[in-house]
């Protein structure tokens, strides 16, 4: 958890915070534990990283959201070591290499180098996720992240993610570039003897995770780095949503067991805010759901960032949390309904042995006074 800020020092950010996991008083022995569905993608990239076949050169990119979220501007102007370029609601770090430069004032701009010099960068955005860039393994970057960001930078950031929210969102993949210069000059020999040959355009592709940039450019490392902090959001949203399933796993095996879930309508109103909090966590987030406001500024990498987010199946799997919320959703109303009933049908007995009570003592009266 970082350190909360001192009064005057800067406005307070407003915390993304976790889901509780109070249980109910309802018997959990015959739950019914879900699949985790998160966690089939990062399977795969395992199994495609050992069957893919060899590149020349690639870099590493990888994915960290630590904390729910981190004033960008603040670390521009704190963050050592490192040039810094703010822009809308990300900063870019890339490493300080120029100590004696000019005198000027203007902005850095990132060093422009091939890949036998690949420079480190860093996109840290306003929701809290970490895009490292050619870092040489996740250990390092694990290091900027417990060093640098949570403290030196920790009046910057707002609260932390518990432990399995930022292991699940952990990810990584593979970058490369269109020609590297090997490549490029054995292809330059090649159309020499055959002038009729014309290599098409570089454009950006994911395939078996890993990124082919068209560019050496920023802005399109820019536009990748968006759709993977999104995925790794909707990763730790995802872990969010099995736990409300696994909670309530054990109702339906309850309902065929025993006819009914003797769940008192406290604790199932709880459930329901939980749930209506997850959903609403997905569905109102901006960093999530909006196109990031740079591509208003510079649209030349929107396609970049739309491949980007095809490939990690962001619109399916926003639909396919909602669709699970909405099942979790109906079986409370179901729940919520029954309990109604069951409430109706002991106040209309309650009704009955009441009249069937005065019935009663009015005979009883009538046959005492005869008497």
């Amino acid at each position: 958890m970082s350190s909360p800020t001192h009064a005057g020092e800067k406005q307070p950010l407003l915390p993304r915070r976790g889901l509780g996991h109070t249980q109910t008083a309802t018997d959990h022995s015959n739950r019914i534990l879900f699949p985790k569905q998160a966690r089939a993608r990062k399977a795969v990239a395992e199994f495609r990283k050992k069957t893919r076949p060899p590149t020349p050169w690639e870099g590493r990119v990888g994915m960290h959201l630590p904390v729910d979220e981190i004033d960008i501007e603040q670390v521009a102007q704190s963050v050592t070591g490192w040039n810094a370029l703010s822009e809308f609601e990300v900063v870019r770090l890339f490493p300080d290499t120029t100590t004696t430069s000019s005198s000027t004032t203007q902005q850095p701009q990132p060093p422009q180098h091939g890949e036998g010099e690949e420079m480190p960068e860093i996109f840290v955005f306003s929701f809290g996720a970490c895009i490292f860039w050619n870092f040489p393994n996740e250990a390092a970057e694990k290091e900027w992240i417990s060093q640098t960001l949570l403290q030196e930078l920790n009046e910057c950031c707002g609260d932390s993610y518990k432990d399995d929210e930022i292991q699940e969102a952990m990810d990584s993949v593979s970058f490369q570039y269109y020609a590297p210069p090997a490549a490029a000059a054995e292809n330059n020999n090649n159309n020499n003897n055959n002038n009729n040959n014309t290599s098409p355009p570089p454009i950006f592709t994911i395939k078996r995770d890993v990124c082919t940039l068209s560019t050496k450019e920023s802005g399109e490392k820019l536009a990748v780095s968006f759709a993977l902090a999104k995925s790794s959001l909707l990763s730790l949203y995802e872990l969010r949503v099995q736990q409300v399933i696994e909670r309530n796993s054990h109702l339906p095996e309850e309902m065929v067991q025993k006819g009914r879930v003797h769940m008192s309508t406290h604790d199932l109103t709880r459930e329901i805010g939980r749930l209506f909090l997850v959903k609403h966590g997905i569905n109102l987030d901006q960093s999530l759901i909006d196109t990031p406001e740079e591509f208003w500024e510079d649209d030349r990498f929107e396609s970049t960032y739309d491949t980007t987010l095809k490939y990690f199946k962001i619109t399916k799997r926003l639909d396919l949390v909602n669709e699970r919320l909405d099942m979790v959703g109906e079986l409370h109303n179901k729940i919520l309904e029954e309990n109604h009933t069951h409430h109706a049908v002991v106040l209309e007995w309650i009704i009955i042995i009441l009249i069937v009570m005065e019935v009663l003592i009015e005979a009883l009266v009538l046959v005492y006074e005869k008497s």
